[in-house]
């Protein structure tokens, strides 16, 4: 039985802002209480001060392999080409095989893509069907509210990602979750 409680956590915050990081930060946390963490983070890639893209990263195993980079036409400064190897092996570290044991599922990032119905939207609607696992998405502040309304009918819960009692509140949460089962 699915449990009803505390089902997604947005961890949210302004971009670039160290949402991934304290992600890490409690990734190591959460396995050092025991808890088994799945998932995926996208470290930004940075070539002399300037982002140029990000990679995907599997939490288990620490493979890493390119997500994105920027785009080189410089009338869209700001936009970036996904890479279909990158988005296929993220995809495969959500899938329901990869996820089945965990106790939380971090993705990085629920952005722009994934409003689309592209990126990992696809594994994470499934993942809050069939998954027994606490979510965990990364969110960009100003998509916060928008995810919300997407999720309305899944119990959500907002954590700043840069308060550090934002990681004890998800801990406290894997320990409730974990007495209910």
């Amino acid at each position: 039985m699915l449990s009803t409680q505390n089902r997604l956590i947005l961890w949210t915050g302004p971009k670039h802002c160290g949402k991934t990081t304290s992600a890490t930060h409690l990734i190591q946390v959460a396995r050092a209480e025991g808890f088994n963490v799945v998932g995926l983070l996208e470290p930004s890639l940075y070539d002399n001060g300037e982002l140029i893209g990000f990679d995907v990263l599997n939490v288990q195993n620490q493979k890493r392999i390119p997500l994105s980079r920027r785009k080189t036409n410089k009338s869209k400064a700001n936009s970036f080409e996904f890479l279909t190897t990158g988005l296929k092996f993220g995809n495969a570290v959500l899938s329901a095989q990869d996820t089945k044991s965990a106790d939380l599922v971090i993705v990085d990032e629920f952005g722009p893509l994934e409003l689309k119905g592209r990126g990992w939207r696809k594994n994470i609607d499934s993942l809050l069907v069939s998954s027994d696992a606490i979510i965990l998405i990364i969110v960009r502040r100003e998509l916060t509210i928008t995810v919300r309304q997407l999720y309305a009918d899944v119990p959500c819960r907002a954590l700043a990602a840069t308060e550090k009692s934002s990681i004890d509140e998800v801990i406290a949460m894997l320990k409730n979750h974990r007495q209910e089962h």
